[in-house]
Formats: structure tokens, C-alpha cells, sequence
């Protein structure tokens, strides 16, 4: 904060995390917000659909290998991932379009991810299936990181709690209907994978056309060189420890969160036993439940986070509260127990993603490369989601087989170890 700003928080008689206070270079970020929150309506939908759309459909298709291929498919896609949301990301840093920085890419990502989602709603091959989703898995997160920056750049930091458990909110309710969604359309392929994305685009016809997408000159972006653009994938944890501490904690609870969402479709189905054409129902009814509890966490959370200018202490509420949802849902032997397990992770899963994003917000090295940094955040998700689903099948098949106890208590271990990093991160409360 500036000596200028300081003086004029003195003067207004408010903190610097009081919601009434706007920083000057946010005049009236009220339009902003409001058009962030209309998109995120689709674009969660569509984010928190596609995975689930993809196990449903490998299940119809090769219901014996559903599992090897499943996760062979979303290892590879999370595995690009690693690479190529950091480069959109640092590529929209420096785009000088007449568009704005954010906005082609938001279009561009959304598009490609569609025409590639209908090829894996067409095909019946495994390899043409596993091509294409990679493809648009990966488009589809890129263009999302695109649209998740302008919640960092377009908003001031007293007001990104509240904004994110917004965002989150509404990404817990679309999670829901996104569910019910995929069940409704199981039996159509090429509507399962392409009505999600089609909804994330229509959401944000409103931000693509009314958010001022600043446009940047030559002088304004960082330079556009092939060493630093790549060399951006590594923020040195030396120079930025709280960054680096960030992303660790980050990149554990990821892991923890990767194995409930991943696995939680095939649990009903070879766990509790629960036949295919009633997964999409048990599933959004999981969901459905859930939504309540995750209209309260995400919004308390985000608006208590702001008003006590403290992000730590949620998060860790946040990580113990999923450890031991975990380690309950393992143990279920029943679709209610699992249910009273998978609410309780809820509780933990809206805390976590409303205060983390804040979190990470608050130890950006460089405002500027904005994107490029929250793409590297975005790593410690996307590596979970790599190194899940390639671990995940040797763990459930360990002894018996359907060993889901076990992955969902290594996840808790790990939870837990995020914890211990907390203290590590200096200068944010």
C-alpha cells in the first residue's frame, strides 16, 4: 500500500480490508464483479461437469476398463495441463489486442474445447475418446484460468474473499446441477460432453461484452521472450518463499481433494454397489444435499475472511474438516453414511477453495504477470489431478481389490501435512 493510500484510509476512518474502502485504481468494480459472478454460473457448470461426463461415458462404452481408461485419459490431460495453462496464461499477460489481454482467450479456449468434446461424445474408440478429451479438458481449463484473472485484476483485494466464495458458491450449486446434468444425459453422447461447455459459453456472453478488458501497449505487458515465458512455468521458492509455501500446501490439499472428486462416481458404482443407470441420480443427490451447506460456507467464509483480514485460520479449519471426511467416506458401507461424509467434505472442500484462492491472490509476486502466476497456482490442482488417477488404480487394487479406504486415508495424511505448512507463510494472517 502506498503513503497516498494509507493517508486516505486515515482520513475515511476505514481499514484496508473494511468492504466500504476502494483503492483508486478500483473506482467502481460493482460492474466487474457482477459479470464475473453471471459467467461463473456456466463456466462451473462446465468445469465441474466435464470429468464426470467423461466417466460416464467411458463407463457406457467399455464398463470393464472403465477404470484403467479413465484414468489413463485424465492423467494425460492433467498432465498437459502442467505445461499449457502456464503458457496461456503468460501468452495473455502479454496480448496486446484491441479485445483486451483476457478475452481472446476466454473465446478461443471455450471453442476449441467444444469441437473437441463432441468428438469424444461421437467416437466409441478409446484412443480417438482419450485424443479428443485431452484436448478439450485442457482448452477449457486455460480459457477458465483465463476468466479466473480478471477476478484478481478487476477486483480489489478487500473484496476478493467475498467475490471468490461467491464464485465458489455458485460453483458448489453448479456442481449440483451439472450432476444431474451429465445423469439426464447419459444416454446421448454427444449432448453429455458438449452441453456443459455450451453453457459455460452463453454465461459469458455477458462478461465477453461488457467487461473493460483493458487493453495494453507493447510497453505495458512483459516482454515477449521464449526464456522468460517458459522459464515463468518455475517461480523460484527462494526468492518468493511464500509462494513457494503456498503452492506446496496447495498442491497437498489438491491431492486429498483429487481423490474424493475423481472417485467418488466409481465408489457407488463398485463400492456400494450401485447400478449405472441410478449412478447420475445417487450422485446428484449428493450434491443436491450438499448445496445448502455449501451456500453457507462459501459465503461466510469469503465474507469473514475479508472482514478479519485473516485467510490462514480458514484454511486449515478447512483441510483437518476434508481429512476427516475422508477418512469417514472410507469407512461407509451404506449410500446415507457416505452421504454424512460427503457433506462434511463439502463443509471443508467451500471453506478451503473460497479462502485459498484469496490466499494465493495475496503472495502474487508480480502483478502484471497475473496470469502467468495464478497458471502456476493452478499447477499444484492440475499435478493432483495428474498423480491421482496414475497412483489411484494401484492403491484400489491393492489385496481384495476396491480399496477406496486406503486412497481416501493417504489423501487425509496428506490434508493434514498442509496444515504444518501454514506457519511457513509469512506477512499474510
Amino acid at each position: 500500500m502506498t503513503e497516498q493510500d494509507s493517508q486516505t484510509l486515515e482520513a475515511s476512518g476505514l481499514t484496508d480490508h473494511d468492504p466500504g474502502y476502494l483503492p483508486p485504481e478500483y473506482p467502481s468494480p460493482g460492474k466487474t464483479i457482477a459479470l464475473v459472478l453471471i459467467a461463473a454460473v456456466g463456466l462451473y457448470i462446465m468445469c465441474m461437469s466435464l470429468g464426470t461426463a467423461l466417466s460416464l461415458r467411458v463407463a457406457a462404452v467399455m464398463p470393464e476398463q472403465k477404470d484403467a481408461v479413465y484414468s489413463r485419459i485424465t492423467s494425460v490431460g492433467s498432465l498437459l495441463m502442467l505445461f499449457v495453462i502456464p503458457l496461456v496464461g503468460g501468452l495473455s499477460d502479454r496480448t496486446t489486442s484491441r479485445f483486451g489481454r483476457r478475452r481472446p482467450w476466454i473465446v478461443g479456449c471455450l471453442l476449441v474445447s467444444l469441437v473437441t468434446a463432441a468428438l469424444v461424445g461421437l467416437s466409441d474408440n478409446a484412443w480417438v475418446m482419450g485424443a479428443a478429451y485431452v484436448i478439450s479438458v485442457v482448452a477449457m481449463q486455460a480459457g477458465f484460468n483465463a476468466y479466473s484473472v480478471i477476478a484478481v485484476e478487476g477486483v480489489p483485494e478487500n473484496r476478493r474473499g467475498t467475490v471468490m466464495g461467491l464464485m465458489g458458491l455458485f460453483g458448489a450449486l453448479a456442481f449440483s446441477a451439472g450432476t444431474y446434468l451429465t445423469g439426464a444425459l447419459v444416454g446421448n453422447g454427444l449432448l453429455l460432453m458438449t452441453v456443459p461447455i455450451l453453457l459455460g459459453l452463453i454465461a459469458s456472453i455477458p462478461l465477453l461484452l461488457m467487461y473493460r478488458d483493458p487493453v495494453k501497449d507493447r510497453s505495458e505487458v512483459p516482454s515477449l521472450s521464449v526464456k522468460k515465458l517458459f522459464g515463468g512455468f518455475f517461480v523460484n521458492p527462494r526468492k518468493h518463499p511464500n509462494f513457494g509455501w503456498t503452492w506446496l500446501s496447495r498442491f497437498l490439499v489438491g491431492l486429498a481433494m483429487a481423490s474424493m472428486q475423481t472417485y467418488f462416481v466409481y465408489y457407488l458404482i463398485s463400492g456400494l454397489h450401485t447400478p449405472l443407470n441410478q449412478v447420475g441420480n445417487k450422485a446428484g443427490l449428493l450434491t443436491l444435499c450438499s448445496a445448502p451447506i455449501s451456500v453457507i460456507f462459501f459465503s461466510c467464509s469469503g465474507f469473514l475472511t475479508d472482514r478479519l483480514g485473516r485467510k490462514k485460520p480458514f484454511v486449515i479449519a478447512a483441510a483437518v474438516i476434508m481429512a476427516f471426511a475422508l477418512i469417514l467416506a472410507g469407512s461407509s458401507h451404506s449410500f446415507t453414511q457416505f452421504l454424512v461424509a460427503w457433506e462434511i467434505f463439502c463443509v471443508g472442500q467451500a471453506m478451503y477453495m473460497t479462502v485459498d484462492l484469496a490466499l494465493c491472490a495475496a503472495v502474487l509476486p508480480e502483478s502484471k504477470d497475473a496470469g502467468k502466476d495464478m497458471g502456476v497456482f493452478g499447477l499444484a490442482l492440475n499435478g493432483a489431478n495428474v498423480l491421482v488417477p496414475a497412483v489411484a488404480p494401484f492403491i484400489i487394487n491393492m489385496a481384495s481389490g476396491n480399496n477406496y479406504p486406503l486412497l481416501w486415508l493417504i489423501g487425509a495424511i496428506l490434508s493434514l501435512c498442509s496444515v504444518l505448512i501454514m506457519p511457513l507463510i509469512k506477512g499474510v494472517k
